[in-house]
């Protein structure tokens, strides 16, 4: 592949990377982060699966001693919808350089502007005033997600044009601030009033919150949830990465949101007691992706350093596996991705891309057979070290599936290495003569 080839190819991916809504998608969801992973822990407590520790606790405590727990849960991870559309919106105005909080807080007042405003049970009448809070988490974050992006960018939009209020100088600029965002706030509440009409007339009394869920989100979390889902999220990251891009981080700020909606389902069900595959539980969540595909860093090249620490014969990557070795502990690998170097060396990509792939297909059949239980409790950050992230997600099955990857690693990768390694040692030779 030449050099004109490679930019052709990098273009149109660093142009996607860069778009404003996709920073904004990204910086947003990471704002969840904290709900996400506390909450989780905080839910498995007041749903601990051992029957025998439940009853003696609840002899000392009470039978409802779940209940704070659920509560602290209800307050995070049930929200992450909620929140991630404040913090889309947010960050959308923050990267365009003007004042990111009235864009956060008019996005919230759009996403309550198009939710129903009455609960309707499913026997009885509906109850005015009351909210389902089903769609602040899960269900709704889809919706969240455009909400904020085309908030963001309608209010940015008004302040860089200037069509705004214009306070004199003497007004405090934080009063001033809030003047400008009045104009703004007109017309993004008048369009979410003409899209809150338009949704209802569409789906005989729906929303439109409602309607992306069915539309577009239940079709994409099926999508996602699929074995061609995850081997797909397994190749992006290690191809953008191949080609110097963060994969990670492109592949996260779209599947993030669907993948927590998997989870959600999941941990709804892990409530019912109806945890399993035949209840409707989903493969493939965030924890697949954070606790399995990204395993001592995206391309698990875990059998890479392994083969630098004690296969080289070159001092170059000698010197490299030494340096390398404890950043892959915690799942980074970015010495390896640009100090082997990873990126544009044709001598690597296959394993870089297969090691992922193969892991995926491992971890869903792992799954789909039973030896593991969807994922359903602790949701980790993607740094916690292999072995350990294994244990907390999935028990003893988790790890023996992480160690089993790991050295599928090492097996892909040491033909590959040996054969660099070879021209790395026969090149210094060349330059000590």
């Amino acid at each position: 592949m030449t050099k004109m080839d490679t930019q052709k190819i990098i273009a149109p991916i660093m142009k996607f990377v860069n778009m404003r809504g996709i920073i904004a998608l990204k910086d947003g969801m990471l704002a969840i982060l904290p709900l996400t992973v506390v909450g989780s822990i905080f839910l498995i407590i007041g749903q601990l699966p051992f029957e025998g520790l439940n009853d003696a606790i609840a002899a000392i405590f009470g039978a409802n001693w779940t209940e704070p727990f659920m509560q602290v849960y209800a307050g995070t991870f049930a929200i992450m919808g909620l929140i991630s559309c404040f913090s889309i919106g947010y960050s959308y105005a923050k990267n365009s350089g003007v004042e990111p909080l009235p864009a956060g807080v008019l996005s919230v007042s759009a996403f309550f502007i198009l939710l129903r405003s009455s609960y309707i049970p499913e026997k009885g009448e509906a109850i005015a005033d009351a909210i389902a809070k089903v769609w602040f988490g899960g269900q709704g974050i889809i919706g969240a997600i455009i909400i904020g992006l085309v908030v963001g960018a309608i209010y940015t939009v008004f302040i860089q044009k200037h069509i705004v209020i214009k306070m004199p100088e003497q007004v405090p600029q934080a009063i001033a601030k809030q003047f400008e965002a009045m104009i703004p706030a007109f017309a993004i509440f008048l369009l979410s009033m003409v899209v809150y009409i338009i949704s209802k007339v569409l789906t005989n009394g729906g929303t439109f919150i409602e309607m992306i869920y069915k539309v577009i989100q239940t079709p994409l979390q099926g999508l996602t949830g699929s074995l061609y889902g995850a081997i797909g999220i397994a190749f992006f990251i290690s191809f953008l990465w191949w080609f110097g891009v963060h994969g990670q981080s492109v592949v996260n700020g779209v599947v993030t949101a669907l993948l927590l909606s998997n989870l959600d389902a999941n941990k709804a069900l892990l409530a019912a007691g109806k945890l399993s595959l035949d209840k409707g539980a989903h493969i493939v969540t965030q924890q697949f992706l954070d606790s399995f595909l990204i395993l001592s860093g995206s391309g698990i090249t875990f059998g890479l350093v392994v083969a630098m620490l004690f296969a080289a014969k070159s001092k170059q990557y000698k010197a490299l596996g030494k340096v390398a070795a404890f950043p892959a502990l915690f799942n980074v690998n970015e010495p390896v991705v640009f100090g082997f170097p990873i990126v544009m060396n044709p001598i690597m990509f296959l394993p870089f891309i297969f090691v992922p792939i193969l892991a995926a297909v491992i971890v869903y059949s792992s799954i789909a057979i039973g030896f593991m239980q969807p994922f359903s409790g602790v949701t980790l950050p993607w740094s916690t070290p292999a072995i350990i992230s294994g244990f907390l997600v999935a028990g003893w099955q988790g790890a023996v599936v992480q160690i089993l990857i790991l050295t599928l690693s090492v097996v892909v990768y040491f033909p590959f290495f040996r054969f660099q390694d070879k021209l790395a040692y026969n090149n210094e030779k060349k330059e000590t003569a």
